[in-house]
C-alpha cells in the first residue's frame, strides 16, 4: 500500500536516481506544453479547482464521503473483501455529487507495482499455483508482493484483460484511478529497462481506460523519477507525492533539504507544464500542521494530512487547518 520503511524508500531513492542515469531509453526532461482531448481539459479543470481531498481505504462510510465537503476523494474499489462487496455504479455516481450539489471527483486506488495476493482481486487458480514472475513479500504488508510488472500475465490482470481490474473499476464509473507502487522498479536491483517498463505500463492503462471513458484521470502517487519519461508525463492528469515535508526519517520529523529538493527537482518540472501537485503528509499534530500546510500551499501542492491506515474520512486528522 502507500506506507513503507523509511529505509526502504530512501534505499529506492538513490536506486531509482542510478536507474535514471544509466538509462538509454525515452527519458528526458518533458516538453512544457501538453495537448490534451476537451474531455481530459474538463478533467483538469475540476482538478485544478480541487481545494480539499484524500484518501480512505479502510473503514469507508460511503454516506459520511457523501456528506462530506471533499473535492477529490480515493477509495479502494472494493469495500469488503470477504463480502466480494465492491462499489457499485449506482453508489459511485453517489458519491460525485456534495451536499452544495457540486461535483466530486471519485478515484479508485490501484497499485501496478505491487499485488496483494489476499485480496479481491487476486485469481483463486494464482493462490493454489503463484506465477513465477511474483517476487519478494512485502515485510511491511503480509500477503503483499514485489511483482515483475513488465510481464503479460500481470498486466492482463491490471488492466489489458475484459476481466482486469481497471475494467471493474471503469464498470463501476469512477473518474479515474490512483496508481500506487509505480515506483516498483526500485525492487528488483536496477537495469536500463525497469523505469521505461513502469512508464509504458502507465500509458498503455491510460490508453485502455481513455477508449471507453475520453475523460478518465491518471493521478500518479510518488514515483518522480518517472516524470521524465516524455510520454508519461503527458499521459497522467495530476501527480501525489506523499511525506515530501516530514517523516523519512520518523514520524513527525522533519525531511533534509536534500530530501525535500531531491523531490521537488522533478516535481516543479511537471507544475511548469500545468500538471496539478497534491500532498499526502502523516501529521496529527495540530501545531504541526499549522506549520506544514502553508509551506505546501506556497510549494504548489494541494495537502492532505491522514493517519498512516489512511482509516479515516479525510479531514478528520488535523480538521482545524483542513
Amino acid at each position: 500500500m502507500a506506507q513503507l520503511l523509511i529505509a526502504v524508500n530512501l534505499t529506492r531513492r538513490f536506486v531509482l536516481a542510478a536507474l535514471f542515469f544509466v538509462s538509454r531509453t525515452p527519458f528526458a526532461r518533458a516538453s512544457r506544453g501538453r495537448q490534451m482531448s476537451a474531455a481530459r481539459q474538463r478533467s483538469a479543470e475540476m482538478l485544478k479547482s480541487v481545494i480539499h481531498w484524500g484518501c480512505q481505504y479502510q473503514n469507508v462510510d460511503l454516506g459520511a464521503i457523501s456528506r462530506s465537503d471533499l473535492d477529490l476523494v480515493v477509495i479502494d474499489p472494493s469495500l469488503d473483501d470477504r463480502a466480494r462487496r465492491l462499489v457499485t455504479k449506482a453508489e459511485c455516481e453517489a458519491l460525485k455529487t456534495k451536499p452544495d450539489g457540486a461535483r466530486r471527483l471519485v478515484l479508485a486506488y490501484l497499485s501496478v507495482g505491487e499485488a496483494d495476493t489476499k485480496r479481491w482481486n487476486w485469481p483463486v487458480a494464482w493462490l493454489r499455483s503463484e506465477p513465477d514472475w511474483l517476487g519478494p513479500e512485502n515485510q511491511n504488508w503480509p500477503g503483499s508482493r514485489s511483482v515483475q510488472y513488465w510481464n503479460s500475465e500481470w498486466r492482463d490482470l491490471i488492466y489489458n484483460a475484459n476481466s482486469s481490474i481497471l475494467g471493474t473499476i471503469l464498470d463501476a464509473g469512477f473518474d479515474g484511478v490512483f496508481l500506487d507502487r509505480a515506483d516498483a522498479y526500485g525492487d528488483w536491483g536496477g537495469g536500463p529497462g525497469a523505469l521505461d517498463s513502469m512508464a509504458e505500463l502507465v500509458i498503455g492503462l491510460g490508453a485502455k481506460a481513455r477508449a471507453r471513458d475520453p475523460g478518465f484521470i491518471l493521478m500518479l502517487q510518488n514515483a518522480e523519477a518517472l516524470l521524465r519519461h516524455v510520454d508519461l508525463a503527458a499521459a497522467i492528469d495530476a501527480h501525489s507525492k506523499e511525506s515530501l515535508l516530514t517523516g523519512l526519517h520518523g514520524f513527525e520529523t522533519p525531511n533534509t533539504p536534500e530530501d525535500i529538493d531531491w523531490s521537488l527537482g522533478y516535481l516543479r518540472e511537471i507544475q511548469e507544464m500545468g500538471v496539478p501537485t497534491f500532498a499526502a503528509e502523516y501529521i496529527s499534530d495540530q501545531a504541526l500542521c499549522r506549520e506544514v500546510k502553508p509551506r505546501l500551499t506556497k510549494l504548489g501542492f494541494v495537502p492532505f494530512f491522514a493517519t498512516k491506515n489512511l482509516d479515516q474520512l479525510p479531514g478528520a486528522e488535523c480538521a482545524a487547518e483542513n
